[in-house]
């Protein structure tokens, strides 16, 4: 960051004021890069009681200028720490409880008038929250800083020369306190993104106030310039900087001194481009001219039902910031986990409409709707509107974290395969919705009959990227199974199994029908099922570690204990892959699902089945049929997966396989017996999480215990409620 000296400079050792080293007339502030030996970072006023994000609020303070402030100063507050450079707070707290002592301004000011006091002092934001006994804190009652706290001595005994300013508000209180801090001799930098002004007019106004009394830099500039930061010779000499040509006097041909209307150029090592810049504008410029209009940003509520809003393209491209997709919409938390499947009704009683939660887009997952081509959806992560933080109830984002355990604790990355079962209905001629035919497993019929459906879908997964392994007609009338290809991106995998079910719906509803999910739909024949298969490979091979032909099952050891960790915790991992009434009605004796907990090879009466590849005689993967799609795929795979990586960790032995002779523990028989062992597997709730555990059992179970009849849910499926 610094031009070195010619030979006839003087090296100037660290600890002698920048001060020498000023050119009357000749140097420029922005000749002085921060040291961090000699700076401090002034973080003003960002507190809990002035500093509130809502990003659907329509006023800039809120949905922008405080949540670019707040993560652009958390990251100038991680990066000062590391580089051990004295951090100083201050925030608007009186010292009595009736603010007799604060300014007369602010006494004039309205709300300024009633400051935080001893009784109920200041908060701080989580996420910018000073270190006791590290970081100095400044209580003060007036505009300015320096003129209602001893920051100046403080500075001084410190040996600062250097002020590093964000904060809030950048007309008024960061204006105040910057021209009063270059009056008193400091180097001030003022960073423009990590500062927050009631609008837009005003931010501008307060850096054009201060352009001449400091540096304006912004994060990225100032991150660079820190780190950047090297010490010249080994005796730890500083060589300054030569003038900038811009700001050398200059007279104009009429010999009329110009300086007072130069501009300062930033060096060409100051110069910092933000690689990712732009590239979301560009993302939806392209989709503008692909004919999108809306951006459908979705989530997958702890209890399987979608939820989305619908974003104007172009008012996300209208934003006029670098990442309009940031925050682009939010939902209160209690819909995100407290809401049953059948109603808007709260049920859980730790959550509130008070908590919003931010979605934020993950892009990776975009996908033009084939059914719906003027929109795009894009399956979203929920954080926490204040901190953005992710949300402890975000099940996609506890999948991601459980998959990052994977890799990091236990070395292995997962692969996962889906198969999906779905039942056909149609108006028939006596005015009732029936099953289009009445074909039974692997039958030609349904595949004749709706070819022109089949292929559809078929068309429209493979413009989503969804790829498909195989299709065929399943036990029940009208009932068809889509096989997704097995993938080592689980949460691929898991977004593929969403856009897949809303690609079947709309396909069937496009040819005069309705696509059915519920496990079950008549008591007279087959349910539907959405069963999981898991194998993992360890990092950096691609070889399938589940396998090792040399042993008699033809399983690795680790590939035993991810089994033994599936069936040590099967009867609480039932009220996440079977979470609902109508699921209990699809499974038992007889049922080709499982009653017990066991396990076979190539068994399809047992829960958890080893499949064999007959030509490789070995092990491929393990199938857990004990699921429906009535589950969230997102909290099912994360907990299923944990379950497995408990038993991978803790190297436990397989039980023997499943024989007529041997007596294996009965599964649970209905939504309530699994959510009770649930609430004894402290294993499977730390996974959870308190705030997800408590919710989720609560809704689960005023479903369990309000029962809708099999007509009424198949009813409602097929639109006759």
């Amino acid at each position: 960051m610094m031009v070195m000296a010619s030979s006839q400079q003087k090296a100037f050792p660290v600890g002698e004021i920048l001060q020498s080293q000023v050119t009357p007339g000749v140097s420029s502030r922005y000749d002085f890069p921060l040291r961090p030996s000699s700076m401090a970072l002034l973080i003003i006023d960002i507190q809990d009681e002035l500093t509130k994000v809502d990003p659907t609020s329509e006023e800039y303070k809120h949905s922008i200028a405080f949540p670019r402030m707040i993560h652009n100063t958390e990251r100038l507050l991680k990066s000062a720490r590391l580089s051990k450079i004295q951090v100083i707070f201050t925030y608007l707290q009186a010292l009595t409880d009736d603010c007799r002592d604060v300014s007369l301004d602010y006494k004039l000011s309205g709300d300024l008038s009633n400051l935080p006091g001893p009784s109920n002092p200041a908060k701080f934001l989580p996420v910018i929250t000073p270190i006791d006994g590290e970081e100095i804190c400044l209580p003060k009652t007036s505009c300015s800083v320096f003129q209602s706290t001893k920051l100046e001595y403080i500075l001084r005994n410190l040996q600062v020369e250097q002020l590093l300013v964000v904060g809030q508000l950048t007309d008024q209180c960061v204006e105040s306190a910057v021209r009063d801090a270059a009056d008193l001799g400091f180097f001030v930098t003022v960073v423009d993104d990590a500062c927050a002004a009631n609008s837009a007019d005003c931010h501008e106004k307060g850096l054009h106030g201060m352009k001449g009394f400091c540096r304006i830099l912004k994060t990225e500039q100032v991150l660079q310039e820190i780190s950047s930061y090297d010490i010249v010779n080994s005796d730890e000499q500083i060589i300054p900087s030569l003038p900038a040509a811009g700001h050398v006097k200059q007279k104009s041909a009429s010999g009329v001194d110009n300086t007072e209307h130069s501009i300062t150029i930033p060096k060409p090592s100051q110069y910092v481009r933000d690689k990712d810049k732009g590239c979301e504008t560009a993302l939806l410029r392209s989709l503008r001219t692909a004919g999108v209009k809306f951006i459908r940003c979705t989530i997958v509520d702890a209890y399987n039902t979608i939820r989305c809003k619908a974003v104007p393209l172009n008012f996300l491209i209208e934003r006029h910031v670098s990442r309009p997709m940031t925050s682009p919409t939010s939902i209160a938390e209690v819909c995100f986990a407290g809401l049953p499947t059948t109603m808007d009704v709260p049920k859980a009683p730790n959550l509130t409409a008070s908590n919003v939660l931010t979605l934020e887009p993950d892009l990776s997952s975009l996908q033009i709707l084939p059914y719906a081509p003027k929109t795009a959806m894009v399956l979203c992560t929920a954080h926490d509107q204040l901190t953005q933080d992710l949300s402890p109830l975000c099940t996609r984002g506890l999948l991601e974290r459980v998959l990052q355990a994977a890799r990091e604790e236990i070395g292995i990355e997962f692969c996962v395969g889906a198969e999906i079962e779905f039942m056909l209905y149609r108006l028939s001629k006596d005015g009732l919705m029936k099953p289009v035919d009445a074909s039974t497993f692997a039958n030609s019929t349904t595949l004749n009959d709706q070819e022109d459906f089949i292929s559809s879908v078929y068309d429209q997964l493979r413009q989503q990227d969804i790829s498909v392994e195989l299709i065929h007609a399943e036990s029940a009338p009208g009932q068809l199974e889509v096989v997704l290809s097995y993938s080592d991106n689980v949460l691929q995998i898991a977004d593929n199994v969403l856009f897949a079910q809303e690609t079947i719906r709309n396909v069937a509803t496009h040819h005069g029908m309705k696509a059915v999910f519920l496990p079950k739909t008549s008591m007279l024949s087959a349910g539907n099922g959405l069963h999981l298969h898991f194998s993992f490979k360890d990092i950096g091979s691609p070889q399938n570690a589940f396998s090792d032909s040399s042993r008699t099952t033809g399983i690795s050891r680790k590939g035993e204990s991810f089994i033994e960790g599936l069936l040590d915790h099967l009867p609480s991992l039932l009220s996440f892959s079977l979470p609902t009434v109508n699921s209990y009605r699809r499974v038992g004796a007889g049922c080709w699902t499982g009653s017990s907990v066991d396990w076979s090879t190539e068994d399809k009466e047992v829960p958890v089945r080893v499949c064999v590849d007959l030509n490789m005689r070995k092990a491929t993967n393990v199938e857990y049929k004990l699921a429906d799609a009535t589950a969230n795929i997102y909290l099912e795979l994360a907990m299923i997966l944990s379950a497995g990586m408990e038993g991978l960790k803790s190297g436990k032995e397989l039980r023997p396989m499943a024989s007529p002779d041997a007596v294996a523990a009965p599964l649970p028989q209905s939504l309530q017996e699994s959510l009770e062992c649930l609430k004894l597997d402290n294993f499977l709730l730390s996974v959870l999480g308190p705030e997800l555990s408590t919710a989720y059992i609560a809704v689960r179970e005023y479903e369990a215990t309000n029962e809708i009849s099999l007509e009424k849910e198949v009813a409602a499926a097929l639109g006759n409620a």
